[in-house]
This record gives structure tokens, sequence and C-alpha cells, in this order.
């Protein structure tokens, strides 16, 4: 007889996941880890934040609807990090993106928050020097009295961007590269096996500037101590107190919220989507993204610091297309509200508690044990910002 024969068969990831919750809600594995400390400097120092905001820049935020980007000539100038970023899509259909700088004299090409469909070329407004949409310089006046900057050598700063799960990422620093597959890794996988790819669509958007650090936003949607409380008027009642089944996957986090409705289940489904109505699914992608799987759909929020105090949101619902004709417009619209009547419960205890930061009735903040992922955040944004404390 062959060695092995006889060995089980490895359990599905569904499997897995089923015997984790399992476990987690029979207390035979309750997911902690050693309490903590996050000092109030964290949330309050200049200095650190513009060190923080540079190694940001460094890595992907998601800033728009794909959507928005499908033609050639689409185009939208957001600000990213405090950068300037204008996208667009070639004729070529290929999605760039670009520092909305003139390499001129450094004038923005068009307004942030700007947008249009059909556009060729991008005039700056100061002296007219005009970039096509692939970010070449293609003319500007008295050509000849600028030997020294060939028109080759003078096209718009291009940054890495890609589209993903209806959304366009982009890095604003301006790379030679960027290894896309490697930053979304396994939970990129897994997100796209729940029919979230490249046709996916956002249903809904949301912007707006939240009075807090970027950090403190993040404490509060990588733990589920509050829900009990915070949410006790609005989304308490679905989930299991103070329950979370977390996995770390290098920076990044995956954080499952068992609902009561989990107890319905007998045995594993046979993939994930499998625990829709049961489990609601927190993919963390660090530094600033936070997509929230709800079954048939995501709630996404992307996180942009303007200054230690100060944050610029953007909120998505996302669908998937197997869903985008089964689905009314009233109901999307029901869950984006839903979603955002919780979070907003959220935002608004991080603005009270950026209020009383520098009060000094803390020098640092008390992560229990309970909430590990936070701590967890904070390790990898002070790798991050290459800080040891």
């Amino acid at each position: 007889m062959m060695a092995g024969m006889n060995a089980p068969l490895p359990r599905s990831p569904a499997a897995q996941l089923f015997d984790r919750v399992k476990a987690a809600l029979s207390g035979e594995r309750r997911e902690r880890l050693p309490g903590s400390w996050s000092p109030v400097a964290r949330y309050l120092d200049p200095a650190r934040h513009q060190r923080e905001l540079a190694a940001l820049r460094r890595l992907p935020q998601a800033v728009a609807d794909a959507a928005a980007l499908q033609a050639p000539g689409d185009w939208l100038a957001r600000s990213v990090h405090g950068v300037p970023v204008l996208l667009t899509r070639h004729a070529d259909g290929q999605l760039r993106a670009f520092i909305n700088v003139c390499r001129h004299r450094g004038a923005a090409l068009v307004p942030e928050g700007a947008c249009g469909q059909g556009r060729e070329r991008f005039v700056c407004p100061y002296h007219s020097w005009t970039y096509g949409n692939d970010g070449a310089c293609i003319g500007r006046p008295h050509d000849r009295d600028f030997p020294h900057a060939p028109k080759a050598t003078s096209g718009l700063v291009e940054l890495p961007c890609v589209q993903r799960f209806g959304l366009v990422w982009v890095v604003a620093t301006a790379l030679p590269s960027f290894d896309w597959a490697a930053y979304f890794g396994p939970l990129g996988e897994e997100i796209n096996g729940l029919g979230f790819d490249a046709d996916s669509r956002v249903q809904r958007h949301r912007h707006f500037t939240q009075a807090s650090n970027w950090k403190l936003v993040l404490d509060a949607n990588l733990e589920s101590y509050h829900f009990a409380y915070a949410h006790r008027e609005t989304i308490a009642y679905l989930f299991h107190d103070n329950m979370v089944v977390h996995d770390q996957v290098g920076d990044h986090q995956r954080i499952v919220l068992p609902k009561r409705s989990f107890e319905e289940l007998s045995e594993p489904p046979a993939t994930l989507e499998g625990f829709a109505k049961t489990i609601n699914t927190i993919y963390f992608l660090f530094p600033s993204t936070l997509l929230l799987w709800e079954g048939d759909h995501i709630n996404a929020f992307a996180l942009s610091p303007a200054d230690a105090a100060t944050t610029q949101v953007d909120g998505w619902l996302i669908a998937p297309r197997q869903h985008l004709a089964t689905r009314s417009d009233s109901y999307w619209q029901r869950n984006f509200d839903m979603f955002w009547t919780a979070i907003d419960e959220d935002f608004a205890l991080a603005a009270s508690m950026q209020r009383g930061l520098d009060s000094g009735a803390n020098q640092a903040l008390c992560f229990g044990e309970n909430e590990f992922a936070c701590e967890a955040f904070h390790a990898s944004v002070q790798r991050m910002a290459g800080e040891g404390t």
C-alpha cells in the first residue's frame, strides 16, 4: 500500500473558515493577542505625519470609479495623499495616471475634481503647453525657445495605476515599475474569486472630509469590540459580540465578522460565496483602503490624510457583474445607506477622540487583547514610515 493513501483529504478554504468560526463561537479558539498601548503622538505629531505621508505616497490607494474611465478620452482629476493626479483613458485603451502638473512652470492642467469625456489633449492655462492623453508633450508656443527642454523629455510625469474590483488604484510617486500582483496577493485573488473582477461596477460614491487623523478611522474599523455599544441602534443585533476571525497577510488583514445567522449553517458551504448571509468580511488592503464584503456587494472606503487631524474619505458600493441586472436601484441605495449609517457612527467617534487627544487625559490609548488587529496595523505603519516605535 502506498504511504499516505489513507490520509484525510485537505479541507477546502470554505471548510477551514467554517471550522475556525465554529471554534471561535464555542470558545474553543478565542482569537486574542497581548494588549498594547497606542501613544497619542501617533495621531498628533506633525513631523510623524509628514513621514507617514511620504511613505503613503509610495503605496497604492483606491481613488476612483473605473466606470468613469471606460472609454477613450475619459478623464478625471483627483488629489491622492496631497499629490494632484490626472487619470486618462488613451485611444489604445490603456488606463494612465499622471501628476497633474505642467512640466513648464508647474501649473495644474485641470482643476481637482474635474472630469469629462472625449478629450484627447490637455492645455496648460498658463502658457498653453499641450499634452496628449498619453502624457506626451505635443505642442507649445515658441517651441524653439526651449532647446534645453526637448518635447520628447517634457511629457507629464507618469504614475503606476491599475484597475481592480471596479476601482482605479494609483501610487502617488513616480516609480519605474510596480508589482501589482504582489501587492494584492492572496487577498486580491480571493476578492476576484468572489466575483469582483474587472467588470464590477460602482453603484454609489461618497466623498467627504473627516475631522480626525486617518489612523483613528482605521482603529475603529479593525475591531468588533465596539459593535454592541457604538452600533446598538443600527447593526449590533446582526453580529456576535466581540468576535472576529483574523488573518494577517503581509501588511494586509482579513477580518471575518460572524453574524448570528451563522448558527443556521449545519455544515460548511462548498465555496466562500456560500457564507454570504452568515458573515461579513473586511479586506483591509494596507495602508489605507478597506473593502467590506457583504455577499452580493462590497462597501469600500479609502483614506487620504490632508493633515494630522483631517482626512479625505472616498466611499463606494461595488457590485459584481452577475448581480448588476438582478438588483434594483433602491436595493443598492438601501444597502449603501445602511453601511454609512453605521460607519458614520465610527467616524463621529473618531472625530470626538481627535478633539480629546491633546487634553492630557491619556498619554496612550489602550488596545485590549481583542483589539490586536489595531496594533498590527500600527506596527505596519511604523515599518512603512521607517520608525522603531
